[in-house]
């Protein structure tokens, strides 16, 4: 029996971070043309009003956040946040933006995400990160995997793209207003130091705190989705999935899960001996959806 390599990738957006408007206009003219080929042909170019490079960085972002599945059907997801129930189609809940973060962290068709936000930081003492510190860490690792090695100028663009889905750009003459327009600016998850290493790169700082915007409904929604069909989970499994992508620290997530727990009693945390376990009483897809449903409708 053979076993599945772990796939990692650090290149198709044609280093074109994520447009806000992008998402919804690429889910509609997916939905609208009905053609799961149309991001490969010409005529997708003016239904998108953008470039032949930023078509392909469209389709690339809309996999990356799990709003398409690998064969471009629309997820259930997509359908409702953007589509058939329109939760917030213009993005304007934050609760939206953390699900986009969640599940760019998951898919990891975007590999630079999820290898920053839960596998670099799991053996740090500092939140501190430089690019010649993640590209060494990811070399490292496609070594361990049997990969081939990243090349440098792959990473650095994959790194800017990271770093303009997260960090403000300073206002000087040459910013230009699509900077400032990346969905995930406001979750504040990376901030810029003001420092630099010894190679003259900016130091950042992953913002690990209570992010206290999340609510609870968001957070059950995650770890039904993350936990399909599971009934129970040790908080390490947790901390290193969920909390992780959503940039929780221990206190945070410990705070959210006893605040879920008191709310919804679908959701049972047991501490017995020093085994942390969260447990799932329904994990059917139905709940998973009212349980968003009733969140937006509350909104």
């Amino acid at each position: 029996m053979t076993t599945q390599k772990e796939s990692f990738r650090f290149s198709g957006h044609d280093t074109f971070h994520c447009k806000e408007q992008w998402i919804l206009k690429g889910l509609q003219v997916l939905e609208y043309q009905n053609n799961k080929d149309i991001f490969k042909k010409n005529e997708a170019i003016p239904l998108l009003g953008v470039g032949k490079n930023m078509v392909g960085s469209i389709h690339y972002w809309l996999r990356s956040f799990g709003l398409v599945d690998n064969d471009s059907n629309i997820t259930e997801f997509a359908s409702l946040i953007f589509l058939r129930d329109r939760f917030d189609p213009y993005l304007e809940n934050e609760g939206s933006l953390w699900l986009l973060q969640y599940y760019l962290c998951k898919t990891n068709h975007s590999s630079i995400y999820n290898l920053i936000f839960s596998r670099y930081f799991s053996d740090k003492a500092t939140l501190d990160f430089s690019e010649y510190q993640v590209f060494n860490f990811v070399n490292r690792l496609m070594q361990k995997k049997e990969h081939k090695e990243i090349a440098s100028k792959t990473f650095n663009s994959d790194f800017k793209v990271f770093l303009r889905t997260y960090v403000f750009p300073s206002k000087n003459e040459k910013t230009v207003e699509d900077d400032f327009n990346a969905p995930l600016l406001s979750l504040n998850l990376v901030a810029d130091t003001g420092r630099k290493n010894s190679l003259n790169q900016p130091i950042f700082r992953l913002n690990l705190n209570a992010q206290e915007t999340i609510s609870t409904e968001i957070f059950a929604f995650c770890l039904l989705d993350q936990f399909e069909d599971l009934v129970s989970i040790s908080f390490d499994k947790v901390k290193k999935t969920i909390g992780s992508y959503l940039c929780l620290s221990n206190e945070g997530l410990e705070m959210l899960i006893d605040k879920l727990c008191e709310e919804n009693k679908n959701f049972v945390y047991k501490d017995d001996a020093g085994v942390r376990q969260l447990q799932f009483k329904n994990t059917s897809k139905e709940t998973k959806i009212n349980i968003l449903r009733s969140y937006y409708e509350l909104q």
